[in-house]
């Protein structure tokens, strides 16, 4: 009988070189503290990786491309009507010499307004001039009707009929 563990590893040792015996591998779990590490080695390395992927992120404000018709005021001027009683007409602008809007003549534009029942009969528009000029000519506008006006500047000009309280109204033009 063999009395040390030394005695016992050398017959083992004897054996497998005499018979061909495989060394076999003991394997021993890992320890706690060794999977902690491993598992904390690996979030570390995931997390260098995203850093490294994702250095910052832009936001983008919204916009529109290619507007057609710009303007520099959203609450218009108004001229003087052309009569004081009867058929005539009246300027719109942003006040004295500047236009109601611009267009770029690229594309269609629609306006969306309502006349209800007041005393205009029709809007058109012109080419833009100082507020007190007379209206003449001019593109007919009909809401919800799309037109493509020619590069320039212009003014509304609004036609009515009768005589007391011109109400406002408003216009929006999409495209």
């Amino acid at each position: 009988m063999k009395h040390s563990l030394k005695e016992l590893g050398s017959e083992l040792s004897h054996r497998r070189a005499t018979e061909g015996m495989a060394k076999e591998r003991v394997r021993r779990p890992l320890r706690r503290e060794t999977k902690m590490a491993v598992g904390m080695a690996i979030v570390l390395a995931l997390a260098m990786v995203v850093a490294a992927i994702n250095l910052f992120t832009h936001t983008f404000p919204a916009g529109t491309t290619g507007a057609h018709v710009t303007t520099t005021c959203s609450t218009l001027t108004m001229g003087t009507p052309s009569v004081p009683a009867g058929s005539g007409t009246v300027r719109f602008n942003c006040g004295a010499t500047t236009p109601a809007f611009v267009a770029d003549g690229s594309g269609p534009v629609t306006p969306t307004f309502s006349l209800g029942a007041t005393l205009y009969t029709g809007l058109a528009i012109v080419p833009s001039a100082a507020i007190g000029t007379s209206c003449t000519g001019g593109t007919a506008l009909t809401s919800g009707t799309g037109l493509t006006p020619p590069a320039g500047n212009y003014d509304y000009c609004a036609s009515y009929t009768g005589a007391g309280v011109l109400p406002g109204f408003t216009l929006t033009w999409s495209q």
